[in-house]
């Protein structure tokens, strides 16, 4: 089909909604979409036959968006940290680290954003409480 030809063809009100969902997302004009569609799910006449197309019904069936599942935050026991803590090897009182977030309603910093993963803030206390190597400065004499 030419962009010329003048396309005719009876729809359903779900292919209708469905075309102009794809011209506002696509920003394409209807005639174009159309053509797109009728060459993609209707078949044209053989070669040899005469006889145009006058009306074509177009059904388009959408697949369903799967939908995403956030995850929702759930605190952990004691014993959850105990093991995390256990497995990474780290220095952290889980019990100190539990009690702590249990006061403050499991929102850090100041802008008190919530937690979302509470075992990297396990790892951001195990940074903040490595022992600091003492530097030894040599004293030179006194000025």
């Amino acid at each position: 089909m030419s962009r010329s030809s003048r396309v005719t063809a009876d729809i359903t009100l779900e292919a209708h909604n469905l075309l102009r969902g794809l011209v506002s997302k696509h920003e394409r004009s209807k005639g174009y979409l159309l053509e797109k569609m009728i060459r993609t799910y209707c078949k044209e006449p053989d070669k040899g036959s005469e006889a145009p197309i006058e009306s074509t019904e177009i059904v388009i069936t959408e697949k369903p968006k799967p939908k995403t599942k956030r995850k929702v935050f759930k605190a952990p026991t004691v014993e959850e940290v105990r093991e995390y803590c256990d497995s990474r090897c780290n220095n952290v009182d889980p019990e100190k680290f539990v009690s702590h977030y249990n006061t403050n309603g499991w929102v850090r910093g100041k802008a008190e954003t919530k937690i979302k993963c509470w075992k990297s803030c396990v790892q951001t206390w195990e940074g903040n409480n490595k022992p600091v190597a003492k530097q030894t400065e040599t004293l030179r004499g006194n000025w």
